[in-house]
């Protein structure tokens, strides 16, 4: 076999959104801007699913429209809103909006589910961060003897990024199946031969893929991998991977190559959720056992820089007491207005967008929980966690 030609595959509309895929690179530089908006900020994450009922006829206008006189939202800013939202052509399943009154705008559009939410003052940022922590990008690798595909999903979108066929074939091969004295090909030994000479080729076909699946793990900063198709063909190319790329690999799925990337994000997005949870699962049990949890204790131990990965219910909902000065959080039922460290006046901020800033603050790293581990998470770690440096 000559070396594979690896070819970025021709492909559709990413996900049958008709868009190009996102990449948490954009969220997160969206994020860092909202930053620096000057208060107060509007802040929408706004269902325009088309194919909810709900927002059958445009809708959501209405509901936003409602929720910025509700607000009080100034006129020329609502206004502005409102005119970006109605001009949506391809709407998808979620709009996310901030917009100041000195007329900066940053608009994002998902293919995921978030619960809407219309808020006026402080950038509401929290949404995005577990779109980040949640939607981490993954690989798919789709291979068999002699096809593979490479896909990336990440914010509920696929992309086919690398793909081949017939990387090697068998013509002229004839000399190994056929006797040299006979034009009838022999049994036995001759097939083995042929089978075998199959199966080294494969192993260097699976080799040079796996170099190159190695380069672009680290070109879209793949999370995860998933190895997708016939078993026995997964688990030889699972033996060829380096080290460094065998360590992501999260689970098998048997797909056939052939598949759409509708069938693929579906069927990786439940491997996804799954793995997800069993994370969420894990890390709460090492916090149990080995880390910090309750309100108040893990607050303190996180804002005492012992906490390298702090484990929020989603959704987080409440206030804190929090001070500017030492970028630190309180129970608000525990404070008295003042700062237990500086003594200078706390003012009050949403739970979870006080725990962005107190983590970044505290270099840890922030996990969501979802479902059935964030109601363990609230009824018996006391509604937050954390894992300890020591």
């Amino acid at each position: 076999m000559q070396g594979a030609a690896f070819a970025r595959a021709p492909v559709g509309a990413p996900g049958g959104g008709g868009c190009r895929m996102l990449n948490l690179e954009e969220l997160q530089g969206l994020k860092h801007r909202v930053e620096g908006f000057e208060e107060p900020v509007l802040s929408a994450y706004l269902n325009t699913n088309p194919a909810d009922p709900e927002n059958r006829n445009k809708a959501y206008v209405l509901r936003l429209k409602d929720a910025l006189k509700e607000l009080g939202v100034p006129r020329a800013l609502a206004e502005a809103a409102l005119r970006h939202v109605e001009g949506l052509q391809r709407p998808g399943r979620t709009l996310v909006l901030f917009a100041s009154q000195d007329g900066k705008i940053e608009t994002l559009l998902l293919q995921t589910e978030m619960p809407e939410e219309i808020l006026w003052g402080e950038p509401h940022l929290a949404p995005l961060q577990l779109a980040i922590d949640e939607y981490q990008p993954t690989g798919i690798v789709l291979v068999d003897a002699k096809r593979f595909r490479f896909f990336v999903t990440s914010l509920g979108q696929i992309e086919e990024e690398l793909g081949a066929a017939n990387v090697f074939d068998t013509a002229g091969w004839r000399e190994v199946t056929i006797s040299p004295s006979s034009a009838n090909p022999q049994g036995g030994m001759a097939q083995d031969l042929f089978e075998r000479r199959v199966e080294a080729q494969t192993r260097r076909f699976y080799k040079e893929l796996a170099e190159e699946i190695r380069r672009l793990v680290s070109r879209f900063g793949v999370k995860r991998l998933i190895l997708a198709g016939p078993e026995e063909r997964t688990a030889a190319f699972a033996e060829a991977l380096p080290q460094d790329t065998a360590r992501l690999v999260g689970g098998r799925a048997h797909l056939p190559t052939g598949a759409s990337e509708a069938e693929v994000l579906r069927r990786v997005s439940e491997m996804e959720e799954r793995l997800e949870r069993e994370e969420e699962r894990r890390l709460l049990d090492e916090a149990r056992e080995r880390g910090v949890y309750g309100r108040r204790r893990t607050l303190e131990a996180l804002s005492e820089g012992r906490v390298y990965a702090l484990i929020v219910p989603w959704p987080f909902s409440g206030e804190v007491a929090w001070c500017d000065g030492c970028s630190l959080a309180v129970p608000r039922e525990e404070s008295d207005g003042r700062c237990p460290y500086c003594g200078g006046s706390t003012r009050s901020r949403r739970a979870a967008d006080a725990l962005l800033d107190l983590a970044a603050s505290r270099n840890a790293r922030l996990e969501f929980a979802r479902g059935e581990n964030a109601e363990r998470l609230r009824s018996e770690l006391g509604g937050l966690a954390g894992l300890t440096r020591f």
